[in-house]
């Protein structure tokens, strides 16, 4: 019996995707922007505050390109980049062969902003960071120049098949 049970165990382990996580702290330090990357692939959580003042995504702190977060205006935070081991490599292949990309593009004040991007095989949203509605067509959408937002529209688009 506990040779089955373990054997299930370790089984299911072997067929399960391996979720890995870092942490890391990012301060603003005197109110100041302060960018911090991390390497390799992965999605960046909030994990906790440490500062007394706010951090709120889009304002305080937010995600810039593939590997990196930045901090304003006091917020000191620390962060955790999820990963998930069979994702990473099949991004990591498909970046390479220029299949698929994940960019980040963003409204700021509500204004329109322009991503350059290869748009040939399409775009996608991949995950909504603003708090304002991203609708395609409204305010994000794509042409042969690249990916546009507006209307505070913040998001990460996957670029390719």
């Amino acid at each position: 019996m506990k040779r089955t049970v373990l054997g299930l165990v370790v089984a299911i382990s072997l067929l399960a995707p391996a979720v890995f996580a870092e942490t890391f702290k990012c301060d603003s330090d005197r109110g100041r922007r302060h960018e911090c990357s991390f390497e390799g692939f992965g999605r960046v959580e909030f994990l906790r505050q440490v500062s007394r003042t706010d951090c709120i995504e889009g304002r305080t702190w937010g995600t810039e390109g593939r590997h990196t977060v930045w901090v304003s205006n006091g917020c000191r935070a620390e962060f955790v980049v999820r990963r998930n081991r069979e994702e990473s490599r099949d991004e990591s292949r498909d970046d390479r062969r220029g299949r698929r990309r994940l960019i980040v593009c963003e409204s700021e004040n509500n204004t329109r902003h322009r991503c350059e991007a290869d748009t040939e095989s399409g775009v996608r949203i991949s995950r909504v960071l603003s708090r304002n509605e991203c609708i395609e067509g409204r305010s994000w959408g794509y042409d042969r120049r690249g990916i546009w937002v507006t209307n505070g529209c913040r998001a990460e688009f996957v670029v390719g098949r």
